[in-house]
């Protein structure tokens, strides 16, 4: 096995550890992880569908298609404390497409004795190897998809990022025995948008991309399914919009916000948007 998986790997099993479609050759168990240990993820919507990341004391950070759809004055579970939400802030370019999926949601009161996920800055993302979580629909590559299920079990894998541009991280479900394969591949499915996707810098993890959507490869090969693509936002190109919007400043030309109202959705002219994943 390449030292940089070996490396990752040993790292991510350290580690106090979408739901993730997995490996059909790997126990399923290798894949589960305890919630305790990831105490900065948030559940946006119980049982398991989104996910946020605690960024800072007052903030989450998850993905436009889920928030829109949370409501302003409701509350959401951090470590098992209820937390109040003061605002939810979408990428004001975001309009129910895989572009601009990005948002915020700002919690009334900070939270305490959780510890936030730093944001990476750097553009080395192509090439690296990234560890992804979630608890939305589970199955293993053979079905994908279509074939998944919801336990509501928190599951990581690793994946290796294929490509990069100005919005997204790309990743490719590679099947056992392919080269490049990493120990515990994995990709998202429906419930797992806006999990965190991690990269190791300096030994420590770092947010890098949201769970933002999957897609099926050549052939006629389904979402999920091995060969399949999956996308997530990528975060040092929103790193602008990110940093103004905990500031309390306007992103303005990065973008703008759009606020979400007391009883969730956003209009754009009489239509409302809805997540789709």
């Amino acid at each position: 096995m390449d030292r940089r998986l070996a490396a990752l790997a040993a790292l991510l099993l350290a580690l106090p550890a979408r739901a993730i479609i997995v490996r059909d050759d790997v126990l399923d168990a290798d894949y589960i992880v305890d919630d305790a240990d990831w105490p900065a993820l948030v559940t946006l919507f119980e049982p398991d569908d989104c996910l946020g990341t605690l960024v800072d004391p007052r903030h989450l950070l998850t993905v436009a298609h889920c928030a829109v759809d949370l409501e302003v004055g409701g509350t959401l579970d951090v470590a098992g404390t209820p937390y109040a939400i003061e605002a939810v802030r979408l990428h004001g370019r975001w309009r129910d497409r895989d572009t601009w999926d990005i948002a915020m949601v700002e919690l009334e009161t900070p939270v305490e004795g959780v510890l936030p996920l730093p944001i990476y800055r750097g553009d080395a993302e192509r090439g690296a190897i990234v560890a992804l979580l979630g608890r939305g629909l589970t199955a293993t590559g053979l079905v994908g998809e279509e074939g998944a299920s919801s336990d509501g079990r928190l599951r990581r894998a690793t994946n290796v990022v294929v490509a990069v541009d100005d919005q997204n991280l790309e990743l490719v479900f590679d099947r056992p025995g392919e080269p490049g394969v990493t120990d515990l591949e994995g990709v998202g499915a429906s419930g797992d948008s806006g999990g965190p996707v991690l990269m190791d810098v300096d030994g420590e993890p770092v947010l890098v991309g949201l769970n933002s959507f999957g897609d099926g490869g050549d052939g006629g090969t389904g979402v999920g399914e091995y060969g399949a693509h999956d996308y997530q936002t990528r975060l040092s190109r929103f790193a602008d919009w990110i940093d103004a919007v905990l500031a309390g400043r306007d992103p303005g030309d990065r973008g703008g916000c759009a606020t979400v109202g007391a009883s969730g959705g956003l209009a754009f002219g009489s239509a409302f948007v809805r997540r789709r994943r």
